[in-house]
């Protein structure tokens, strides 16, 4: 299938799957929002470990020991779970491109920051046509009862022909309902 010219996006397509890659969009604040929230969760988690060894090290009574182990420990699980959400989030504004697959049965949205990066994926069978969406400011598509986005770094023209070479190629009778 012959795909349109649009600045910033190139199309691979192979006999299982069709990669496209555009720009992303990068919120310099966001950035360094998390950032900051990156270094202070990496000072954070090295005390804990300074403070769980140097309490194990001590010459404390071993209840005493046990208990700070016992609450650092505890405290260790929810500061990674949080670590992980700030490593998300960082990783996702620190992606300067967006690297759309799509297979017969998903598709996923990756924004590649050198081997690390954030996935999302979604079941060719529940995603539905593609479109621009002045709300999201990018090209959507429904998926269930919440909707899926990328390409927010493309002009709202970009965007609307890469919906309408995307319909044409998985959701035609899309294009054919519109032109009724």
């Amino acid at each position: 299938m012959i795909y349109p010219q649009i600045d910033d996006v190139t199309f691979e397509e192979t006999a299982e799957r069709l990669k496209v890659v555009m720009p992303a969009e990068r919120h310099r604040i966001y950035l360094i929002i998390y950032s900051i929230l990156l270094f202070v969760w990496s000072a954070v988690t090295i005390w804990m470990i300074v403070q769980l060894l140097s309490t194990s090290l001590s010459n404390l009574s071993l209840f005493f020991i046990v208990v700070w182990a016992i609450l650092l420990l505890i405290w260790a699980y929810v500061w990674y779970r949080l670590g992980r959400h700030v490593w998300r989030w960082w990783q996702y504004y620190m992606a300067t491109r967006e690297i759309l697959f799509i297979y017969e049965e998903i598709l996923i949205v990756r924004r590649p920051l050198s081997i690390l990066g954030v996935d999302d994926g979604y079941d060719m069978e529940h995603v539905g046509p593609f479109y621009y969406s002045e709300k999201r400011r990018g090209v959507a598509f429904d998926y269930g009862s919440r909707g899926g986005t990328f390409g927010k770094g493309l002009s709202p023209a970009a965007a609307e022909r890469l919906s309408r070479a995307l319909n044409r190629r998985y959701f035609p009778q899309a294009l054919l309902d519109e032109e009724e």
